[in-house]
């Protein structure tokens, strides 16, 4: 495992919260830390880019936290004005299938 594999993974990892594959992120986060663990345990001592490796994941990490709790929160949000618009149709119109048609006269 080199940084250029790393950078890769957090790529990966990036995308899939940014597009709420939740699945893919799991797999990923953990993909990410052991590529990182090993990373730092193949560098000598006291190498600071072990430290930085390890930085970078946490800040990775805090990232998706945030993203994935800010696109929950808007789904949750926008499940609510449903929810609430849903109140004010009719029982006919909750009745009939999505997508047809009603004509009166």
């Amino acid at each position: 495992m080199n940084s250029r594999d790393l950078g890769q993974l957090e790529k990966q990892l990036r995308c899939a919260a940014a597009c709420r594959r939740y699945d893919e992120v799991r797999r990923l986060a953990s993909c990410f830390g052991e590529a990182t663990r090993s990373y730092a345990e193949s560098l000598p001592r006291e190498d600071p880019r072990a430290a930085e490796a390890v930085r970078k994941l946490m800040d990775v990490l805090a990232w998706t936290l945030v993203t994935l709790q800010a696109s929950r929160s808007a789904c949750l949000d926008e499940l609510r004005r449903l929810s609430l618009a849903n109140r004010y149709l009719t029982r006919a119109e909750r009745s009939r299938p999505p997508g047809s048609v009603h004509m009166e006269g």
